[in-house]
């Protein structure tokens, strides 16, 4: 079961994804709430191009959401995509709880 990721292979990309440190800041930065490229490039440290290319790979993904400014299409806000990330968090789960099955010695699951 994939939780709305759709195919198996679609979790073990967004799970690539995740393995690069740089993503892994932004997302956390993302968990204090919706931020302006700028806001998240000054707070991490990073050049905006740099943002820019990992914020591709998230969006790709559907990991983050975006959004321009009504008012101003210069500004972009980002945001996590929760039912994305909550889809990703019960394929863990799952795998957590298969993984928490009792084994024989032999290394067998014991049914």
């Amino acid at each position: 079961m994939t939780h709305g990721l759709g195919t198996p292979e679609d979790c073990m990309r967004c799970l690539a994804v995740l393995g690069e440190p740089q993503r892994l800041r932004i997302l956390r930065a993302l968990a204090d709430g919706e931020q302006t490229a700028g806001e998240l490039s000054e707070r991490l440290g990073v050049r905006q191009n740099t943002l820019s290319h990992h914020m591709r790979q998230l969006r790709e993904h559907g990991l983050v959401e975006v959004r321009r400014h009504p008012r101003d299409e210069r500004f972009t806000f980002y945001r996590l995509n929760g039912r994305r990330l909550r889809a990703l968090s019960d394929v863990l789960t799952e795998w957590a709880a298969r993984a928490e099955t009792s084994w024989e010695p032999s290394g067998r699951r014991s049914s």
